[in-house]
C-alpha cells in the first residue's frame, strides 16, 4: 500500500498530523518501532514513541530517516497500561490496513493443528520461529517458567530480559492481574523503563481460567505489525499446549492431581484438607482404573477423552497420568459397582475412547489408593487377561499363582481328578471334564447345568455321578468343589502360559 493512502485510513482511527514537506508517496510493506543499532530497510514505515501520547511516524528515504506524520494516542491517557495499550492498537491498524491479519492466519491455523500432536517444547520453538523472537511464559506470581528457556533462541537474553528487568513485578503493579475484567482480550506493550526495547504481553487462559502470560522481548527482531498481530492468536494455541501437555497448572488440572496425592502419599492425615482445598470431597467408597490406550494415543490425550466421557456418568471422577500412565479413580458404592449396568457404562467408554480398562478391586480407604495401583500393574502384566475391561477380583487365582517363582511347580497342585476325567475323556470319547466345569460354573445347579449343556438332567446325574464314581470326590461337598474349581482356574493359567502337561495317571478300565 502506498504511504499516503495508508495515512488517511489510520487518520479513521486515530488523529494523525501528516507532515506536508514530505511529498512523496512511497510503496509501505511493513510496520515496526525504531531501533536505532539496526539499518533502515526500505518500504517500512518506522514508530517512535515520544511520549505516553505521541508516537512519531517516519520513512527510510534515500538512506535517511524522514518524518510523516505524528499520531496523537489520545489526552485522557490516564494509567501507563491504557497509552501502551492505545500503542498497540495502532501497530495492529497499520498491520490491518496493509492486509497482513490475512496473510499471518495460515500460519497460524497451521501452529494450532501442529500443537494438537507435538509436545511443548516443539510448539513453542514453532512460535519462536513465527514471531522471531524468544518467548517466556510467566505464571500469575510473577515467576518465569523454566521451560520457556528450552527453545535454544536466546534462552540466556529471556532470562536477562524478561526476570533480570522484572517483568512479572510489573504486571502483579500494574495490575495486569486475572480479575481484570478483560483479561482474555488484552495485549501490552511493556516499555515503562523496563528494557531497552519493548515486549509484546498477552495473557495466557484455559477457558476462561487465566493460567499466566506469555512474554515477547524484542529482542532478535523490533517489534513489528505482524508480531502484534500474532500474539494474540499464538498465546492460544501456548495455553492449549501448556494446559495438555500439564506443564502450567490449572484449576482443573490440580483438581485432578489429587489422585497423584492419594498414590503418591502413604498416610492419610492430610487428604480430607487438601481435597476440601480443591472443593472436591475425599471418596469414602471408590474404584482405581489403569486405562491402556490401544490406538497409540499419548496419555495425556487419552486422559483428556475419558475425562469428558466419565464425568457425565459417575458422580464424582479424578483422572490424572502417573508414572506415564493414565489412571482414573471413580466414586462409587458397593452395590453400584457390582451391578451389571457399572460393566455396561464401562464397556461404552472403552469402545469411545478406544482403550482397555484394568478396574480394581473395590475398597472405602483412600490410603489404599496405592495397594489398588498395584494389584492394576499386575494384572496387566497377565496373559490371561481378556476383553477391553478386565476386573482385578476375577484375575485374583492369576495374580497369586502368577507370584509363583517356577512355573513347573504348579501343575503338581492341580487336582489328580481333572487328570484323571482328561485322560479318561480322551480314552473314552466322553465329556466328563467339561461336564464337571460346567457344573461348578453354574454354582453346583443341575438344572442351570444341564440347560448349559443342552443335556437332560437324567443325563446330567448320571456323568456326575460316574464323575465321583471315578474320582472318589464328593460333588455334594462345597469345600471339594472349591479346590476343583481352583485346579480348573491353575489349569486354565497354564494353558495360557503355553505350559504343557501330560495326563499320566492310570485310568480305571471299568465303569
Amino acid at each position: 500500500m502506498q504511504l499516503k493512502p495508508l495515512l488517511r485510513q489510520l487518520a479513521a482511527t486515530f488523529e494523525v498530523n501528516i507532515d506536508t514537506k514530505f511529498t512523496h508517496n512511497p510503496e509501505v510493506t511493513h510496520v515496526q518501532f525504531v531501533d536505532m543499532t539496526e539499518a533502515l530497510m526500505v518500504h517500512r514505515l518506522y514508530l517512535q514513541p515520544e511520549s505516553s501520547q505521541i508516537v512519531r511516524l517516519s520513512y527510510s528515504w534515500h538512506g535517511h530517516r524522514r518524518t510523516v506524520g505524528v499520531v496523537n494516542l489520545g489526552v485522557r491517557l490516564t494509567t501507563v497500561i491504557v497509552a501502551q495499550n492505545q500503542l498497540l492498537k495502532l501497530l495492529m491498524t497499520l498491520g490491518k490496513c496493509l492486509h497482513h491479519d490475512i496473510q499471518i492466519q495460515a500460519a497460524i491455523n497451521q501452529l494450532a493443528i501442529n500443537a494438537i500432536t507435538a509436545d511443548f517444547d516443539t510448539t513453542l520453538a514453532q512460535a519462536v520461529r513465527l514471531l522471531k523472537n524468544p518467548l517466556a511464559i510467566i505464571d500469575l506470581n510473577g515467576e518465569i517458567l523454566t521451560r520457556s528457556h528450552t527453545t535454544q533462541l536466546n534462552g540466556t537474553s529471556i532470562h536477562a530480559a524478561v526476570e533480570t528487568n522484572r517483568v512479572g513485578q510489573w504486571l502483579l503493579d500494574h495490575g495486569f492481574a486475572p480479575d481484570t475484567p478483560d483479561f482474555l482480550t488484552q495485549v501490552y506493550v511493556a516499555e515503562d523503563r523496563l528494557s531497552a526495547g519493548p515486549m509484546l504481553i498477552t495473557p495466557l487462559a484455559n477457558g476462561t481460567e487465566p493460567i499466566g502470560y506469555l512474554v515477547m522481548p524484542a529482542l532478535n527482531q523490533p517489534l513489528n505489525d505482524q508480531q502484534a498481530l500474532l500474539i494474540n492468536a499464538i498465546g492460544q494455541v501456548i495455553a492449549g499446549s501448556l494446559v495438555k501437555n500439564q506443564i502450567m497448572p490449572t484449576a482443573e488440572s490440580q483438581r485432578d492431581r489429587l489422585l497423584n496425592l492419594l498414590l503418591t502419599e502413604r498416610q492419610g492425615g492430610t487428604f480430607a484438607d487438601q481435597f476440601a482445598e480443591q472443593h472436591v470431597q475425599l471418596p469414602t467408597a471408590m474404584v482405581l482404573i489403569r486405562c491402556e490406550p490401544l490406538a497409540d494415543q499419548a496419555p495425556m490425550i487419552l486422559q483428556q477423552r475419558l475425562q469428558y466421557l466419565m464425568l457425565p456418568r459417575f458422580k464424582q471422577v479424578l483422572v490424572s497420568t502417573y508414572h506415564q500412565q493414565c489412571m482414573a479413580l471413580i466414586s462409587i458404592g458397593l452395590a453400584a459397582y457390582n451391578q451389571n449396568q457399572f460393566k455396561i457404562a464401562l464397556q461404552q467408554i472403552t469402545k469411545q475412547a478406544d482403550c482397555r480398562l484394568i478396574v480394581s478391586q473395590h475398597y472405602v480407604n483412600p490410603e489404599d489408593t496405592f495397594a489398588a495401583y498395584t494389584v492394576c500393574e499386575r494384572t496387566a502384566q497377565l496373559k490371561t487377561g481378556r476383553g477391553r475391561v478386565i476386573f482385578c477380583e476375577d484375575q485374583f487365582y492369576n495374580l497369586a499363582l502368577a507370584r509363583v517363582n517356577h512355573l513347573e511347580i504348579l501343575p503338581f497342585f492341580i487336582n489328580p481328578a481333572l487328570r484323571l476325567l482328561l485322560a479318561y475323556d480322551q480314552q473314552n470319547h466322553a465329556e466328563l471334564l467339561p461336564t464337571l466345569d460346567a457344573y461348578l460354573h453354574a454354582t453346583c445347579n443341575l438344572t442351570r447345568t444341564a440347560k448349559q449343556l443342552y443335556v437332560h438332567p437324567n443325563t446330567l446325574r448320571n456323568r456326575l455321578q460316574h464323575i465321583s464314581e471315578l474320582t472318589g470326590c464328593d460333588l455334594r461337598d462345597a469345600e471339594t468343589c472349591f479346590k476343583l474349581a481352583a485346579s480348573f482356574k491353575l489349569q486354565q493359567f497354564l494353558v495360557q502360559h503355553q505350559y504343557q502337561y501330560r495326563p499320566d495317571i492310570p485310568i480305571p478300565t471299568q465303569d
